[in-house]
């Protein structure tokens, strides 16, 4: 028995050894892997456990003058790996974003549409969306979209844009604003009520009356000269059939190269909705009307409030 327990010894000692080293590896990939700790975060405390069991073994060898030092080690291995498993668990609950999207690129499109549209249902459905701002005026639009206005106007440097839907005027300075950044174009915006605090802007032209009323249309023709640039965008009342008037009246106007941009095409899509909206109208106009096609490119941050919205003029 003597020979026997000489020998645990040091195979108890070199197996405490590699569980302790492999606990150290398990836990740097956990580490570096991140919303795929938990694999790791397994194997570790496996290691772990390897290590607790070889120190055992050294005890029942009668290694008793070196116990403090099997304990030290063994106490190391086991809370390294219950750290490392409870460290994978939190990165695995707590992966909303990191995870998601580092999980994005090996998801099929069906998967990540399916993030997508929970993360936008969740957004549009919050506070933040009547809360956003534009120089203190309230906008309320997805800033994603904002932006891609931002890279049209840049793009395509329209002389007029119309607006069909003023509200507080927070989308209106906006466009103004990057007008006179670029040193070009105007705004016409449509809206059925009056607002008196709306901002005022010298590149801003405010018109009050339904944006399909023939004599609001004729004003809004009136003040566009011939060769001009046009973009429009809609957002007004998001009835199929009203937006399916207002694409067929302002389509006219957009110049080639140019934009139609028809907002809130989320609604039912994948926002709940009760009835037809943008979006049918969209399709509709579409069937009818060959002179514009969807530009996708313009979807590119994956969430906007106008998806299939972003209508180019191709002739």
């Amino acid at each position: 028995m003597g020979a026997s327990s000489a020998a645990r010894g040091p195979v108890a000692a070199l197996l405490c050894a590699t569980g302790a080293y492999s606990a150290a590896r398990f836990q740097a990939r956990a580490r570096k892997r991140g919303g795929r700790a938990g694999r790791y975060g397994l194997l570790s405390l496996a290691a772990g456990f390897i290590g607790a069991i070889a120190l055992l073994a050294w005890l029942a060898a009668g290694r008793q003058a070196n116990g403090w030092l099997g304990w030290l080690g063994g106490a190391v291995v086991v809370s390294y790996a219950a750290g490392c498993l409870i460290g994978a668990k939190g990165r695995g609950k707590g992966r909303a974003f990191r995870g998601e999207a580092e999980a994005a690129g090996r998801m099929g499109p069906k998967s990540k549409g399916d993030v997508v549209d929970a993360f936008h249902r969740r957004y549009y459905e919050s506070a933040v969306v009547s809360d956003t701002r534009w120089l203190g005026v309230r906008a309320v639009k997805c800033p994603l979209d904002l932006w891609v206005y931002q890279e049209i106007i840049h793009e395509v440097r329209p002389d007029a844009i119309v607006e069909s839907g003023t509200a507080r005027g927070g989308s209106a300075l906006f466009l103004a604003t990057i007008c006179e950044l670029v040193e070009n174009g105007r705004v016409i915006s449509i809206d059925i009520e009056e607002e008196p605090e709306r901002p005022e802007h010298p590149r801003i032209t405010y018109v009050h009356g339904s944006s399909t009323d023939p004599r609001i249309v004729e004003r809004v023709r009136g003040q566009i000269a011939q060769g001009e640039r046009v973009m429009v965008l809609l957002d007004s009342d998001h009835n199929m059939e009203h937006v399916l008037r207002e694409l067929r009246i302002y389509g006219e106007l957009v110049t080639r190269g140019s934009y139609l941009i028809v907002e809130d095409t989320n609604i039912g899509h994948p926002v709940e909705a009760e009835e037809a909206g943008p979006m049918e109208a969209v399709e509709e106009f579409l069937r009818e009307n060959e002179d514009f096609a969807v530009d996708e490119s313009r979807e590119k941050f994956h969430l906007t409030f106008n998806p299939n919205g972003y209508l180019k003029k191709l002739r």
